[in-house]
């Protein structure tokens, strides 16, 4: 009997061995992971270029140092950015949970049970007859150990979505950053355009207030008529009323850079915002060279983080369809048990089991099955949405590559536009004053000029959005022709040369900002299928 219990002790841990070798060697449901095709501009695939951004720090062409302290401090502060980091903190935990779901989950027990028993129930002896004590105690210590087998890949098709959903919550923080600092820049920018129209205004206000005061004295010696003079009239309110709005306007761009900027409560009510260079002295970098590859645009963050969100919801298939196979988990105990505690602890109070348990679904109604749908479903989704946001990156690059294109010429006529009408308005005051035109000429080139001058100071602020824009579209900026990167770029060719001399893929040094990238790891085997993303 004896040895007939051995052996089966033996065939059982033969059948745990064999089913932990089948648990390391696991098949997995999910789909092989290929990244949507789409279809490119060929005439954008002539460039090499690196894997990392470019020029992440692209505020710094426009030479204010006014503008680099702002972006700075919005990058510190921003409570958008904070709550971004916090979002990184969940799913690097949740990556934490998936990871422990891996390995054999361990727990430790103990119980003292005191337990008194009833003489009155049916079929009971008397305690005094059948000479058994009416207490009790139960003294007991154990380990717990159990180990889900992932023979179908559920636990590692997780992991591998959590991750994927943590590297896309990662890249997500970076188009984050991006977009601030393109806000921040934005802000400024429109902060001095609005400066500027201030001062149009208010020079404009002075100068009708003068030559007012000239046509009252005017119209009270009978040289010009009331309507001459009311008009002059109504033309000094519409640039005051101008100086107001134009006020109100300077002060709402200021809170709001405040509050992007994450400053306090009170800064934001009490602290003025500083200007460097006037918006006509900031200078507008040199158009982005013709020939950008096509791979620019994808290491755009939404692009990338919209990927490992698509591979997230592909390994998220292989969760639910391992869900349709049964589940076995390893199980075992080690503890001791005695109804004194002196003794618990001693060799005869040993107690100790293992087994294997399984589980299996058999009727749920299609539960499991509209779960495979819902994740196919999910994942047909998130290429939609991937393409989508390749699609808005290219439309964001033309339309971006446009405007700055045409930006210059825009500013230009504008400021030949504002120079003409001054002549204009110069001439028609002249011949008004010496009677050869009616004070209608004067009217209409005046409010042409002012229009103008608000004019030019929009078409400047667009001139330098049409700069921001271009770095955002690429996400992050370019490099200017001879001019070295502020980052290492891995050279593709020279990785092919190490890999026909070497026989295997040799590794480039990494430095710096691409240093810091975190490196993913895949447990399921995806990472080949994974191909054409890297960080």
């Amino acid at each position: 009997m004896s040895s007939i219990s051995n052996a089966g002790r033996m065939n059982l841990a033969g059948a745990i061995l064999a089913l932990s070798v089948c648990a390391l060697s696991a098949c997995s449901f999910a789909p092989r992971y290929e990244r949507p095709e789409m279809d490119m501009p060929s005439q954008w695939r002539n460039v090499e270029a690196g894997a990392a951004p470019l020029n992440t720090d692209w505020w710094t062409r426009f030479n204010d140092p006014v503008l680099t302290a702002m972006v700075d401090e919005a990058l510190k502060n921003n409570q958008d950015l904070a709550e971004s980091l916090a979002k990184i903190d969940s799913a690097a935990s949740q990556v934490g949970v998936a990871t422990a779901d891996l390995l054999p989950s361990v727990s430790g027990s103990a119980s003292s049970v005191a337990a008194g028993a009833s003489e009155k129930t049916p079929n009971t002896m008397p305690f005094n007859q059948s000479g058994l004590s009416r207490t009790t105690a139960t003294n007991q210590a154990a380990l717990n150990a159990s180990w889900e087998l992932d023979l179908w890949g559920k636990y590692r098709n997780n992991y591998t979505m959590l991750s994927d959903v943590l590297m896309s919550t990662v890249i997500g923080h970076e188009a984050l950053r991006l977009s601030v600092a393109g806000q921040t820049a934005q802000g400024y920018f429109a902060l001095l355009a609005l400066d500027m129209q201030l001062d149009t205004a208010r020079r404009t206000l002075k100068t009708r207030e003068d030559a007012f005061s000239i046509y009252t004295s005017r119209y009270k010696q009978g040289d010009i008529t009331e309507l001459d003079w009311q008009r002059a009239r109504a033309e000094v309110e519409t640039a005051r009323a101008q100086v107001h709005t134009s006020t109100v306007s300077v002060d709402k761009a200021e809170a709001g850079l405040a509050v992007l900027l994450g400053r306090s409560p009170r800064d934001i009510m009490e602290r003025g915002m500083p200007r460097g260079n006037a918006i006509g002295m900031l200078p507008s970098p040199p158009v982005v060279p013709e020939g950008l590859p096509s791979d620019l645009l994808q290491r755009r963050p939404d692009v990338r983080a919209s990927e490992f969100t698509l591979m997230a919801y592909n390994a998220n298939i292989g969760v639910a369809r391992a869900q349709f196979f049964p589940s076995i988990s390893l199980t075992g105990m080690l503890g001791t048990v005695s109804s004194a505690v002196g003794s618990l602890f001693t060799g005869p109070a040993g107690a100790w089991s293992y087994g294997v348990s399984g589980s299996m679904p058999l009727l749920d109604f299609g539960r499991t099955w509209y779960n495979v749908k819902d994740a196919e479903a999910r994942k047909n989704a998130s290429i939609a949405v991937y393409r989508k946001t390749v699609q808005t990156a290219f439309q964001d690059m033309r339309t971006s590559l446009t405007a700055q294109r045409e930006a210059d010429a825009i500013v230009r006529s504008m400021q030949i536009q504002v120079e003409s009408l001054r002549r204009a308005t110069t001439i028609a005051r002249l011949q008004y004053d010496n009677g050869y035109t009616d004070y209608l000429t004067v009217l209409d080139a005046e409010r042409q000029l002012f229009a103008a001058e608000l004019q030019l100071a929009s078409a400047l602020r667009d001139r330098l959005n049409s700069v921001v824009s271009v770095c955002m579209a690429l996400g992050g900026g370019w490099n200017d022709p001879g001019a070295s990167p502020s980052f290492p770029v891995v050279s593709t060719e020279k990785l092919l040369e190490q890999e026909t001399s070497t026989g295997s893929l040799g590794k480039a040094p990494v430095s710096g900002k691409a240093a810091a990238q975190p490196v993913k790891k895949q447990p399921s085997g995806q990472d080949q299928a994974k191909g054409g993303v890297s960080l």
